[in-house]
């Protein structure tokens, strides 16, 4: 797993490694300037003449750019180094760079004014690399003045945009992008990533993100406190529970699922569905019953529980009991996908929370019926929440646009309060554990807004709770395989707008 630290974190482990260690600064910025470097190569046939602009600050950030400027001259490209301050601005191990560049012959010309941009218009044309070297890391707020027309020369010029560290105009702990900002086609970034990378709208801008080493000991990054933490593909591997060769249909858990209302039976199926994809042995669809002979039709893998309903056909209050009772054969329950949001829901939902010892995963209805009441207080069995933006808004007193403004923040505060895991979903689903650590999934894409796929996700977490996975890695891993299974849809090919839930079901089986 990757760890992903603050700005801040991130200037301590800096500090650490110069002044504590004794690796000098200026060593570090030469493996990050040859990091880039290798990038750049990895996209070209050759480097040979191969004319690249790097628009660089005063700070280490603008000598990280120096950096690359001199190998890339090394190696027969025509690189040009555009200074966004005056020469005497810079100073330090930048300085350093800055002069050894000059001193083999490379360019550099100082672009401040808006003759610099009428002056080099020609040049900016025939450029294939853009280079961002600007800020860095350190900056807040928005770009003003000449640096607006800075990064909009930038971002109009190259076939490809490579930025150092971080996109000029993105906020390093937020992700935040206040105004203009650099469009990155890859983000180099040193020693651990930054929360911006993986956290909208600034990751839109970062393009594919590459986590260089540059020589930071490893302790030092163990030590160092961390924001988040990113899946791999081996942490997933982990938290999936063995399948021993002699196990049965029993030995992978069971299921039940309470899904569905008239207008949203199909819940049920896909829910059901995913759970048996995912590895449970047994699934059991609790609904409505006069709901229950259609499930049956289209999922005939699947298992009902009629359960007793209103007039209207939707889930009665008293269906608890049944509930409660078939509960005593299964290993984990799902409660939630389109069960409606009525009265007679919100006793049963509150019932089977109060009441039952088993592994639970609340989601979509469940959560807006249970909004901000205590029903989980108390509660000492594994639980799992699963709310939207806008349920996580109501759970916890807020509006959509603060908790996206704070998505971990507010998680793992909710995660602590209510002692359950919370799966925050959304681009860059947040997984918090009640225990303060907090996982930013980096897998998915668009392919998954459509309806049904958060039922899916919901099926996929049950299931690997009913296969006695623990609730943080059956969030984790539910999260990072349903976005997987998205991507790989895209991959291949596939529109990612043009994808129904029940394709990704059908994807799941090759991911895993």
């Amino acid at each position: 797993m990757i760890k992903i630290v603050t700005a801040a974190t991130m200037r301590q482990i800096d500090r650490t490694v110069i002044d504590g260690i004794g690796v000098p600064g200026v060593a570090l910025m030469e493996n990050a300037g040859r990091a880039v470097v290798a990038e750049i190569e990895k996209r070209f046939d050759s480097l040979h003449k191969l004319r690249v602009n790097i628009f660089a600050g005063k700070g280490n950030n603008g000598g990280d750019g120096f950096v690359v400027a001199r190998h890339l001259f090394n190696r027969w490209a025509e690189p040009t180094v555009f200074l966004a301050c005056a020469r005497e601005a810079v100073g330090g191990d930048a300085r350093i760079n800055l002069d050894a560049f000059e001193r083999m012959g490379g360019r550099v010309k100082e672009f401040t004014e808006e003759k610099h941009i009428r002056n080099f218009k020609l040049k900016f044309m025939h450029t294939s690399v853009v280079v961002d070297a600007l800020l860095g890391s350190g900056a807040v707020g928005a770009p003003h003045g000449f640096m607006n027309d800075v990064l909009d020369v930038m971002n109009g010029q190259g076939k490809f945009r490579i930025a150092i560290d971080l996109p000029t105009g993105v906020e390093a702990d937020s992700g935040a992008v206040p105004g203009n900002a650099f469009r990155a086609h890859v983000t180099v970034t040193f020693g651990a990533p930054k929360p911006a990378l993986y956290t909208y709208p600034g990751a839109a801008l970062a393009g594919e993100i590459v986590v260089a080493d540059i020589s930071i000991p490893r302790a030092v990054l163990d030590e160092a406190q961390a924001f988040a933490w990113l899946a791999e593909e081996k942490d997933i591997r982990a938290m999936l529970p063995r399948r021993p060769a002699d196990g049965h249909k029993g030995t992978f858990g069971h299921a039940l699922l309470a899904c569905g209302a008239p207008g949203f039976a199909g819940t049920g199926l896909v829910a059901g569905v995913a759970a048996l994809r995912m590895g449970a042995g047994l699934a059991t669809v609790a609904l409505p019953r006069s709901l229950s002979s259609a499930l049956l039709s289209a999922g005939p893998e699947l298992m009902t529980l009629p359960l007793p309903e209103t007039p209207e056909g939707g889930m009665g209050g008293d269906a608890a009991t049944p509930f409660l009772a078939k509960s005593a054969t299964v290993d984990a329950l799902l409660v939630g996908p389109g069960i409606g949001v009525t009265a007679e829901t919100a006793r049963f939902v509150e019932r089977v929370v109060r009441e039952s010892p088993l592994p639970l995963v609340l989601d979509a209805d469940a959560l807006t019926v249970m909004g901000a009441a205590d029903w989980l207080a108390g509660r000492t069995a594994p639980t799992v929440v699963t709310p939207h933006p806008g349920e996580m808004g109501r759970l916890v007193g807020l509006s959509t646009e603060a908790v996206q403004t704070d998505r971990v923040g507010t998680a793992k505060g909710y995660a602590a309060a209510i002692g359950a895991v919370v799966v925050l979903k959304g681009a860059r689903t947040v997984v918090a554990a009640p225990d303060g650590m907090v996982w930013i999934n980096p897998t998915g894409n668009d392919a998954l807004a459509t309806g049904g796929t958060g039922d899916a996700l919901a099926g996929m977490i049950v299931s690997l709770l009913a296969q006695g996975a623990t609730p943080t890695n059956a969030a984790v891993a539910a999260v990072w395989l349903h976005g997987r299974a998205a991507d790989q849809w895209r991959d291949g090919g596939k529109a990612p707008r043009a994808m129904l839930a029940t394709d990704l079901l059908g994807i799941l089986p090759e991911v895993l």
